[in-house]
């Protein structure tokens, strides 16, 4: 009797998760979003220090790991946090990367207004 009553409860639970027109609309527009923050994040970050963290090939000796704030600091292996080397950067092109990634995100806040008007809520 359970199974037959959870049975024809799943459409109606289902039906209830369905995702409205809007935020179909919205969704891979803020998949994108969230992508190009996280690049200008990074962006900025390297333009500020003047490198780039890369992965380090080796993880023995002393590299370069991310304090609680985001800083770069000296560290070993022995304390088992992600090991990262300097990498230098034109700080020209990343600039110019910046301001496509701003362009990008204003493309995108418009593209979510327009879901918004079409979609209101």
């Amino acid at each position: 009797m359970r199974t037959i009553l959870a049975v024809l409860a799943l459409p109606i639970l289902l039906a209830a998760c369905e995702l409205t027109p809007r935020q179909q609309c919205e969704a891979p527009y803020r998949a994108e979003l969230r992508t190009v923050r996280a690049e200008i994040d990074a962006t900025e970050a390297n333009i500020r220090r003047g490198y780039r963290l890369v992965p380090a090939r080796f993880d023995f000796g002393m590299r370069y790991c991310l304090d609680p704030f985001g800083d770069a600091e000296l560290c070993t292996a022995d304390e088992g946090r992600p090991m990262y080397d300097k990498q230098p950067i034109n700080r020209a092109a990343e600039r110019a990367k910046l301001a496509t990634l701003y362009a990008e995100r204003e493309r995108l806040g418009r593209a979510l207004a327009r879901c918004a008007v079409q979609f209101p809520e």
